[in-house]
């Protein structure tokens, strides 16, 4: 990332966004599934986990189109 700039930065800080929160949501919803403590704050959590993919999501549509 260190090289890029410019679009190029934006296009791939993006997707590598919207990668990582889709990888913590998985983890988050199998933990989720417990009763205990970890279970329950993964569940608490699920909700802004998923807003903000839904917003890397967006960055990703708005670096593609050059919307901003």
């Amino acid at each position: 990332m260190s090289k890029l700039s410019g679009t190029r930065f934006d296009n791939e800080f993006a997707t590598m966004m919207v990668a990582g929160h889709k990888k913590h949501i998985s983890e988050y919803q199998r933990e989720a599934k417990e009763s205990d403590q970890v279970g329950s704050y993964a569940k608490e959590t699920l909700p802004t986990l998923e807003k903000h993919l839904h917003t890397a999501e967006s960055l990703v549509s708005s670096a593609t189109t050059g919307k901003r």
